[in-house]
């Protein structure tokens, strides 16, 4: 009976493993990404932007964010949560040291929490405590 028992145990217990997206399930995500608007804390509405360079990104094949001059983005997040699904960041190549980096000071977000639907990507940064981005794959 002992063994039944930690043989449901031992179940269940590795049946509660957190599992995290492969680096194929995020391949829409992958690409150059840019701002088109905003929605602040507390508003229910998008506030459109001017279409400007400073406000792309791109997503790596591994999950890692650069910036447009490819270096590694400040402040990055370790995991990106993809409608609903844990994506875990790993660099699967070596990245250049960002010299930007060692001027700011971060609020790091472990999670950015992303809609992705079609070519438009909406992020929740530090899991809706700034406001909300829309961008759309370039």
């Amino acid at each position: 009976m002992k063994s039944i028992l930690l043989l449901f145990l031992l179940v269940f217990v590795f049946s509660c493993k957190e599992k995290y997206l492969v680096p194929e399930d995020i391949q829409p995500l992958v690409g150059k990404w840019r701002l088109v608007a905003v929605e602040p804390v507390g508003k229910n509405e998008w506030q459109y932007v001017t279409q400007n360079k400073e406000y792309e990104f791109e997503i790596r094949y591994d999950g890692v964010v650069l910036w447009p001059n490819g270096l590694p983005a400040c402040c990055a997040p370790s995991k990106l949560d993809i409608n609903g699904k844990t994506f875990k960041i790993v660099p699967k190549s070596r990245l250049p040291e960002n010299p930007q980096c060692a001027l700011v000071n971060c609020v790091y977000c472990e999670t950015w929490y992303m809609d992705l639907q079609d070519d438009v990507l909406t992020i929740r940064y530090c899991n809706g405590g700034v406001g909300r981005a829309r961008y759309t794959k370039i």
